[in-house]
This record gives C-alpha cells, structure tokens and sequence, in this order.
C-alpha cells in the first residue's frame, strides 16, 4: 500500500514550486479560427439530474465558470449525472454511442477501470512538450496515485479522506468529551449511549457516501486488508472480521444509522444524528448548512494499534476522440492547475496537493492529522470490471453492517462473488 503524509507533499510541493507558478500563462494550444471549441465536463459537484440547485454554486462549478469567462477558445459545459458510480457509467454509455464527454472526474479506485473499459487518455498525449512545467504543479507523491505502466492516466485534483464530523453541541449536552469519544472504539461504544440519550433515542452514527471507502479505514486500522498486495480480494483475516464486528455491533445496539445516503446528511445537518463519517471535503458545505457548533476528529482508533485512514478522491480523467476536443481539454486543466483555479477550488475542503500556499480551513486538521500519521491510498480495484467489484463490495459491507448478514457469512459471500468479478 502506498503511503502519503504531510512531509512528503510538502516536501514535493516545494520542489515544484518554480515551474508551477508559469500554469496559465501559457498560449492556448486549442485555439480556432471558427469560434470556441465546446467540451463537457463530467462530475458529481453540482446538481444531479432533477436535484434542486444549491443556493451557493459548488467550488467546481465556480472554477468552470471562472475558466469560460477567460478563455477566448474554449466553452466547458458542466453535467452532473449522480454520484461516481453514475457517472462513470454515463461515461461509458456516451463512450460507446460515440459521443464521448472530453473530461470526466474519476475516483481514484476506478483507474483500472478507466484504462481497460474506457479508454481513458493519457495526460502525456495531450499535453506534449507542456507535461512537465504544468504537472509540476501537483505533488509527486500524490501524481504517483495516477500512474499505470509510466503513464499519467489522469490530473489529480480532488485529494480527500473521510473524518468524523460531530454535533459538538450534542456532545455538550450530553456531557461528553469529544477527545474521549472518539480516543479508541472502545471509548466510541462507551460514549455513544449518552450522546443517543440526548438525541431523544436516535442512532448516533451514519457513515455517509459508498459504504467500502469508510470500511478500509475501520480495517487498515485494526491491520486487516481490502485487496493484498498481489491484487487478491481478502477480506476474511480475523482483523477485517473484528473491524467489521464493530459498526455490526453498534446497529443492534440501536446506534447505527442505516439510512440511505440521500438522507445521513439531511439528518446530521437537521441535528437528528450527532456524528457523520463523510469525506474532508463535505467541510466547506456542512459549515455553511448546520446551525449548530461543528466539529471534526480523525478516525477512532483500535486499542494502540496505529490509525490507518485511507485518502480519496478523484482525478480529471480526459475521454475525448477528437483532436480539438483534446486540446480544448488541456486548455481548462491548465487552467484547473493555475494558482487562480486552484484557490477557487481549495473552498471545497479538499486537502492542498499543490505548491500553492493556501491557509488550512477550520476544521481541516483531522484530516491533516490523519494525513501526517500517513494515509493509504485508496483500494484500486483490479480489472475492467472494478466498478463493479467495488460496488459489490459496497454492497455487502452495508449487508453486513445492517446485520442482515453476520459478518463471517457476509464477507464470504463478498470474497465469492468480487474474486468471481475480478477474476
């Protein structure tokens, strides 16, 4: 597993800093006589198909719009077909109707994916002589991430880890100290019944987004394995098994959420549940949406074992057939790279993966707690049918977490059908 921490960006950063600072002022390797060059841009930021839009534009499309605004050659649509299990599949559809969309946001555990079932394109072949002074810009170690067999298979962008977000107000009235809470998960089990007291009998706890990402952490964390090192899918050791015992354990308890992802947020945010397990990047949004004290801590611990939280995230993967669509798409991540673009980007809560000095938000340091103990990167799923693989894997963790499976029997049938998948 690759380890990423604090020293080792910065350290890199540094080093980047000189050829960083001329993104942006290069020429404009799409321009046309006829007019701007239109490309879409896939991602899971603004409004999903028949969403309501968010009073505040998302840093994502604050940068596109800042982009088209500037550029004299190129006009980026932004599309938000769901979440990224959506709209890679949109991707794919659109890929095979030969309408192919210039950019797609890509997670980081679909690499595989969208090299062997989509067709990415290499950063190199539409970058020519750029690549260096432009790529610069991103720390080695993180752009080591989107390597496949020495080609930059993608921009990283969106460097995240999910934390504990808390209800500090709930916890004050409960009479719990936060930084015993959440110390070890032993502390958490202690704790949490004071806290669902003081919510008037609800669960406590929702792990929010695609339930595989929070459960490499709670494993790693109490040494266990997702996908070895040998790209085998291994999940039954006795520390995976214990890892995942544990959030059993809280359901029954009456303390687990079980509710679907369209509604963990809604209820932290209303003050119905007093902690969300969400990405650091869910920072910016939550401030702005709770009325109340908002807090944030790294992962729970087991015992002395070392906290093992997993990084996240996702790179702009480029998808265009077309020559003009290509340059048109080096054009917006050049500008996407600039200190400018960046910046904009940065309100997200994302962590800074660049050489740009751009101040830590409130409410970052679990994340960057997390990030100097070292983080893993995230299981990248072997094979052209990943996607697949990890949504399988999703689905059995929630299975298993709900108790509607036992945690022996639950990752047995996981392993079976995964290794069937990646196979």
């Amino acid at each position: 597993m690759t380890k990423l921490n604090r020293r080792t960006l910065v350290a890199g950063a540094a080093a980047a800093g000189v050829a960083a600072s001329t993104i942006g002022s290069m020429p404009n390797a799409s321009a046309r006589q006829d007019g701007p060059v239109e490309i879409s841009f896939y991602h899971i930021w603004g409004t999903p198909p028949g969403g309501e839009a968010a009073a505040t534009m998302h840093p994502a499309d604050q940068v596109i719009e800042a982009f088209n605004a500037q550029s004299t050659t190129t006009r980026v649509t932004s599309q938000t077909p769901g979440n990224y299990y959506e709209t890679l599949q949109k991707a794919q559809a659109d890929l095979a109707a030969g309408n192919p969309p210039a950019l797609v946001i890509t997670p980081w555990s679909n690499i595989n994916y969208a090299n062997e079932g989509l067709g990415i394109v290499p950063i190199q072949d539409v970058a020519g002589d750029e690549y260096d002074t432009v790529m610069a810009a991103i720390t080695p170690d993180v752009l080591s991430l989107v390597d496949v067999e020495g080609q930059t298979l993608g921009v990283p962008y969106a460097f995240s880890c999910p934390v504990f977000y808390y209800n500090a107000d709930v916890l004050e009235a409960a009479g719990v100290d936060p930084a015993v809470m959440f110390k070890d998960w032993a502390s958490f089990t202690t704790e949490a019944p004071k806290v669902q007291a003081a919510l008037g009998g609800n669960p406590v706890i929702a792990l929010s987004y695609n339930k595989d990402w929070p459960a490499q952490s709670i494993i790693q964390s109490n040494g266990g394995r997702i996908v070895d090192d040998e790209g085998v899918f291994s999940v039954d050791s006795p520390e995976a098994m214990e890892a995942m015992q544990t959030i059993a354990d809280l359901d029954v308890a009456g303390l687990y959420d079980r509710g679907t992802t369209a509604e963990l947020r809604p209820s932290f945010v209303a003050g119905s549940t007093a902690v969300l397990v969400s990405s650091i990047a869910s920072l910016g949004g939550l401030s702005a949406e709770v009325q109340f004290k908002l807090g944030t801590a790294p992962f729970p611990q087991f015992g002395e074992k070392p906290r093992s939280a997993s990084s996240g995230g996702s790179f702009i993967g480029v998808y265009a057939q077309d020559d003009d669509q290509k340059a048109a798409a080096w054009e917006f991540i050049k500008f996407a790279l600039s200190e400018a673009g960046y910046t904009i980007w940065m309100k997200t809560g994302y962590l800074n993966i660049t050489s740009y000095e751009i101040p830590v938000l409130p409410g970052q340091e679990a994340a960057y707690t997390q990030l100097e103990e070292g983080l893993t990167s995230e299981t990248r799923w072997p094979g052209a049918r990943a996607s697949e693989a990890q949504a399988t894997w999703g689905t059995f963790v929630e299975r298993i977490w709900a108790n509607d499976v036992t945690v022996e029997e639950g990752l047995g049938m996981a392993i079976d059908e995964v290794n069937s998948i990646i196979a």
